[in-house]
């Protein structure tokens, strides 16, 4: 990477907000200033396109009767680049999280850097997002995207989902490309780690196997699959609870095994956070479409193993070893049900686990995406 006078980090929305994107952009920027990578974090105003939103959505009604997507749209990229027209004349670098921001052409003295989770082709057709646009519509999206990632300088990846679509969907020249895993969402500099030692309690009668869950949306990120497991559990008389952050209260289901946590800020009430995940023997990822998996690195950081299943880029969120388990694809309750019944037995076995997954922590930060992409660069 060339050094040039400044580096800027821009994404579809505030860089510098820690409520931005879950925090990813806050943090990327925190640990980048620090590290010598990022000068600063510029704050784009969608708001102020409200306007041209309402326009734009009605434009689409009436030429496809699908009046979504402004947010891919090439206007816009375009009027929300121009909130930092300032910078146009002046040799920068540019790191951006989102795929459209800067849309090309941009200005000859910028150098731009992506650093993305998903293709948005990957998003658009595994969050079932393309129904709600037309399908030439769709098209121009990619190749707008496709021409971004040709005439950028390069694109990390935080998936080797990712790298995957660049290459066979986009035809991204792999040397462009490379994979740096983003770090957990949270402050580490206010986590005590000794008390990270202490484990929850043995299952028993008494003790309940708990498991957690993290996110806004409790069935795309695999909550029904935790309701089967449950049944499961139950169904061989052995005490199972989930416990539930995030999502509204009116879309979790009642059930008797269902513990609902509600929403807890990270940032502003990190104790309760950690207290909360560490009285977890697993986290849980079941997404039917997921292009990262940030929980889970959250998870990993406090010594707290994870069960997932391979779908989208959730493997890389994962060290090769020692983090819990990961299952083929859409796994049935009962693979995953006499997994966690063999890792508990013993249960000396589990706290191995446990005190390997701690003496990884550093893996999981901010700090060690950071310094592997400046490696990369």
């Amino acid at each position: 990477m060339k050094k040039l006078n400044k580096r800027y980090l821009i994404c579809n929305g505030d860089a510098n907000s820690y409520t931005t994107h879950g925090g990813l952009p806050y943090n990327f920027f925190k640990t980048g200033k620090q590290y010598g990578l990022i000068d600063k974090a510029i704050s784009l105003d969608y708001q102020k396109l409200k306007y041209w939103k309402l326009i734009w959505n009605f434009i689409q009604f009436l030429k496809y009767g699908k009046p979504q997507g402004f947010q891919w749209s090439e206007v816009y990229s375009k009027k929300l680049i121009k909130q930092i027209r300032y910078l146009e004349d002046q040799e920068l670098t540019i790191f951006s999280i989102y795929q459209l921001l800067p849309s090309y052409p941009w200005p000859q003295k910028w150098d731009v850097y992506f650093y993305i989770d998903a293709t948005l082709l990957q998003i658009l057709d595994e969050y079932r997002l393309s129904n709600l646009i037309s399908n030439s519509y769709k098209s121009e999206i990619i190749n707008r995207e496709k021409l971004n990632y040709l005439r950028a300088n390069k694109i990390i990846c935080r998936s080797s989902w990712a790298i995957k679509s660049l290459i066979k969907d986009y035809k991204i020249d792999k040397s462009k490309i490379s994979l740096v895993p983003g770090g957990a969402n949270l402050d580490t500099t206010k986590i005590d780690r000794s008390k990270l030692l202490l484990t929850p309690p043995e299952p028993s009668t008494n003790n309940p196997i708990i498991v957690g869950f993290i996110g806004l949306d409790w069935e795309r990120k695999g909550g029904n699959f935790l309701i089967k497991l449950a049944d499961t559990f139950n169904q061989n008389n052995v005490p199972f609870e989930i416990r539930v952050i995030g999502p509204k209260k009116n879309t979790v289901p009642n059930h008797p095994s269902i513990k609902y946590v509600g929403f807890i800020d990270k940032f502003l009430n990190l104790d309760l956070f950690i207290e909360e995940l560490k009285s977890w023997h697993f986290g849980t990822l079941f997404s039917k479409a997921e292009a990262f998996g940030i929980s889970n690195r959250e998870c990993l950081i406090l010594g707290v193993p994870v069960i997932c299943h391979d779908v989208g880029g959730i493997s890389s969120t994962l060290p090769k070893s020692n983090f819990g388990k990961m299952f083929d694809a859409n796994p049935s309750p009962l693979i995953v049900y006499s997994w966690i019944i063999d890792i508990f037995n013993p249960y000396e076995k589990y706290i191995s686990l446990r005190k390997k997954l701690l003496r990884q922590h550093k893996s999981f930060t901010w700090d060690r995406t950071i310094t592997n992409l400046i490696k990369v660069l």
